[in-house]
C-alpha cells in the first residue's frame, strides 16, 4: 500500500516545457528546472580537434560527422553536438543515427520535447533500435508521459522473443556494432538497464502487474558489471538489498550514485518515506554529473514538486 504523497508522485504529470526557444546564457550548455546554469567542464580539446581535421577532409561522410559531434558530447559541449547531428540529419535523412544522437542530447540540456520529436521520429526509421527506444522512453518519462514510456520500453523489450527479428540478427543483416533491442533476451547488460527505467515507468503509470513482471525477469545470479547500478536498484525493488546498502555501495563513485540515487530517493517516497526521498532527490540534483539521467530525473522530480 502506497503512502498518499508516493501515489501523487505516480500521478504527477508533467509541467515543465522545455523547446528549442529556450535561450541560455553565451558560454552556459544549459539552465536546470531548478535555475542552476549549466556551464562544460575543463576537457582536453584534442579529441575535438582531430574529430574535426579527420571531417574537414569529407565534410559529408555520415561516420566522420558522427565522430566529430560524439567527441564534442564527451567534452561536454553538448550544443556544439547538437548543431552536428542538426547538420547530419540534413544531409542524410535516411539515417536515424543523427536523429537518435540528437534527441539523447535535447535531453541533456533539458530540451525534453525536442528530445521526444526527435526519437520518436527515429523509433520510426528505427524500431529494433534499443539504444533508439531506451532514449524514447526516457523523453516521455522526463515529460511525465509514463504510459508512453513503459510502452516504449515494453515494445523494445518483447522484441527479445521474437523470433524474426532474432533470425535477421543472427544472419548479420543489422550493421556491425548495431545494438539491438533483441539483445535484452540474451544480454543481462541491456536487459537491467532498460527493465530499470521500465520498472519507474510502469509504477508511476499504475501498471503493477507490468511492474512486477519486469522483476521477474531478472535474477540475482545474472552477472552485470558495466551497468551494476541498475542492477542493485533493481534488486532493491525485489527486496533484495535495502535502501541504505545500495547507498552505502554506490556513494563510492559520484556517477553511480547519480544513478543509484535517483532510483533509491523514487523508492523511499513510494514507500512514503518523504522527507529522507526528497532530501536524497536534492542531493543528486545538486551533484557534479548533471548530464547523467539520474540528475536529470530528480530535478525533474524537484521542480514539479515545487510547483
Amino acid at each position: 500500500m502506497y503512502s498518499r504523497s508516493a501515489l501523487a508522485l505516480v500521478v504527477l504529470v508533467a509541467c515543465q516545457r522545455a523547446s528549442t526557444a529556450r535561450t541560455v546564457p553565451s558560454g552556459v550548455e544549459a539552465v536546470s528546472l531548478l535555475g542552476t546554469t549549466l556551464r562544460t567542464p575543463s576537457f582536453p580539446d584534442a579529441p575535438v580537434r582531430a574529430a574535426d581535421s579527420a571531417l574537414a577532409k569529407t565534410p559529408g561522410d555520415p561516420e566522420l560527422l558522427l565522430a566529430a559531434a560524439g567527441a564534442r558530447a564527451t567534452a561536454w559541449r553538448f550544443r556544439e553536438a547538437i548543431a552536428l547531428y542538426t547538420r547530419g540529419a540534413a544531409l542524410h535523412p535516411a539515417d536515424a543515427r543523427f536523429l537518435r544522437f540528437r534527441g539523447h542530447r535535447y535531453l541533456t540540456v533539458r530540451q525534453f520535447e525536442d528530445g521526444m520529436r526527435d526519437l520518436n521520429r527515429a523509433a520510426v526509421m528505427d524500431s529494433t533500435n534499443f539504444d533508439i527506444a531506451y532514449h524514447q522512453g526516457l523523453a516521455h518519462f522526463l515529460l511525465g508521459h509514463y504510459g508512453r514510456a513503459a510502452d516504449a520500453y515494453g515494445k523494445c523489450l518483447g522484441f527479445a522473443t521474437n523470433d524474426a527479428l532474432r533470425a535477421r540478427e543472427a544472419r548479420g543483416d543489422y550493421r556491425q556494432g548495431y545494438r539491438s533491442c533483441m539483445r535484452t533476451g540474451t544480454d543481462p547488460e541491456a536487459l537491467v538497464s532498460m527493465a530499470d527505467w521500465a520498472w519507474r515507468a510502469n509504477v508511476r503509470a499504475g501498471r503493477q502487474q507490468e511492474a512486477a513482471r519486469l522483476l521477474g525477469m531478472v535474477q540475482e545470479s545474472m552477472t552485470v558489471t558495466t551497468n551494476r547500478s541498475y542492477f542493485e536498484n533493481l534488486m532493491l525493488y525485489k527486496g533484495r538489498r535495502t535502501a541504505d546498502q545500495v547507498l552505502t555501495w554506490a556513494r563510492s563513485d559520484s556517477v553511480r550514485f547519480s544513478t543509484s540515487g535517483y532510483a533509491v530517493a523514487a523508492w523511499l517516497l513510494l514507500q512514503g518515506d518523504s522527507t529522507r526521498g526528497w532530501a536524497l532527490m536534492d542531493e543528486i540534483a545538486r551533484g557534479p554529473h548533471w548530464n547523467g539521467f539520474g540528475a536529470i530525473g530528480a530535478e525533474v522530480d524537484l521542480a514539479r514538486r515545487r510547483r
